[in-house]
């Protein structure tokens, strides 16, 4: 499955200055993709975004052809590990990357 944005902003405040404005991109499946910036650029939001925890001011996202900017969060089949220590301390990063795939209960060579 692919990661569409088609024109995707969003706005916070009652200035109606854009945090994201007309942000396009597409992540093939099997592609690596990592978002790099400075403190207070958007990363997050736009994440947030994808991941069904804020809302879409403008634009599309897709899963494929599948525009998906209503459809609730627990219904995208993604996840989302939030930078600060919200993981499991008592586990190592591995099986905190691990633990979604271990709930969806996919096989161990996946």
């Amino acid at each position: 499955m692919s990661l569409v944005l088609k024109n995707v902003s969003k706005t916070f405040d009652d200035t109606n200055q854009a945090t994201l404005k007309n942000v396009d991109l597409e992540i093939k499946q099997g592609e690596f993709f990592t978002l790099l910036g400075p403190s207070g650029c958007g990363k997050t939001t736009l994440l947030r975004m994808i991941a069904g925890f804020n809302s879409v001011d403008g634009g599309e996202i897709c899963f494929d052809d599948k525009v998906i900017n209503n459809l609730e969060a627990h219904k995208r089949d993604i996840g989302m590990v939030f930078q600060n220590y919200a993981i499991f301390p008592h586990l190592t990063v591995a099986e905190n990357v691990a633990y979604g795939l271990k709930a969806k209960k996919y096989p161990k060579d996946q």
